[in-house]
């Protein structure tokens, strides 16, 4: 009996698992453009302004047009072949282990229950740095792909991975990884934490329950929330994957690099690429998590229905 429950927990976990997968693969195929523009406003040293001609990039629709232009529609889908091994990677481990940590925190302590926010944040903390460690060579990878213009530089994510082992060595795959950890964890941790939150809220407010609307809002603002929170980390970490790429400072470390940008840019250089971002995270946020539990669900009525045949 107890190595019958042990097993259907291990399913159960690995169907959240893969229903995280899914859930990030569909989010950045719809949201990649948005991804793109980003990194183009984050790499920017020009201050990002309507007025300012010297910019390459002035805004978020002359952005999207000048990429349009200059590379064609499919810039905007630049390195998402590594964007979507990094998604489905990431979506995986961060969903899969986060219900794992919470379903057994639970379990073994019913106190707990008291503190469902702080369990939810601690386990998306812990979830979202394991999940950027097994992943962040992805997020190398495609970052690069994206940031150079034309002509081209790298053919490819395998060409990527050549040249930078040959040129860098293996460990500039994991450039800026320090900085990824330190806003991942927390981003996560808010994330779930919030959504969590705010579902408990909606179903409580709401007498009609429609699980997919449910999905959608409490996704979004949970991901603008934890977006804004943590941006000038994303930032830095950001710039520190491209030393070695661009003719740009070589940084110290994560505070050195955003010292560096307050000291040559400003303050509000802290935010460059803050709208996309955010339109990103609400869109990205709220379309995971409405993937992941129509994904979930779907899962979980198979198996129901197999178990009852």
């Amino acid at each position: 009996m107890e190595a019958s429950e042990k097993k259907r927990k291990r399913t159960v976990i690995s169907e959240r698992g893969f229903s995280g997968a899914i859930g990030g693969s569909l989010t950045r195929a719809m949201c990649q453009p948005f991804d793109v523009l980003k990194i183009r406003f984050q790499v920017q040293i020009e201050p990002i302004s309507k007025t300012n001609s010297s910019a390459v990039y002035r805004g978020i629709f002359q952005g999207l047009q000048h990429i349009v232009k200059s590379e064609g529609w499919t810039a905007l889908w630049k390195g998402h072949v590594a964007a979507q091994a990094l998604s489905a990677t990431f979506g995986f481990v961060q969903f899969g282990l986060f219900e794992g940590i919470t379903t057994y925190a639970f379990e073994k302590s019913p106190a707990l229950n008291s503190v469902q926010s702080g369990v939810n944040f601690s386990a998306g903390f812990g979830s979202g740095c394991l999940a950027t460690i097994i992943s962040f060579p992805f997020d190398t990878i495609r970052t690069r792909l994206i940031v150079q213009g034309e002509p081209k530089i790298y053919k490819g994510v395998i060409d990527v991975v050549s040249k930078m082992w040959a040129n860098e060595g293996a460990l500039s795959l994991y450039h800026g990884l320090s900085p990824t950890l330190i806003q991942m964890g927390p981003y996560i941790g808010c994330q779930f934490a919030m959504y969590k939150f705010l579902v408990e809220i909606y179903d409580q407010a709401m007498e009609e329950k429609s699980a997919g609307l449910k999905s959608l809002t409490c996704g979004a603002v949970a991901g603008a929330f934890a977006k804004t929170l943590v941006y000038p980390l994303d930032l830095g970490k950001k710039r520190m994957q491209l030393q070695g790429f661009c003719d740009r400072h070589q940084y110290k470390g994560l505070f050195d690099c955003l010292a560096t940008t307050v000291r040559n840019e400003g303050l509000a250089a802290l935010l460059k690429g803050l709208s996309p971002s955010l339109l990103k995270a609400v869109f990205s946020s709220a379309l995971q998590f409405y993937f992941y539990e129509i994904t979930l669900e779907f899962l979980t009525r198979s198996r129901f229905e197999y178990i009852q045949k």
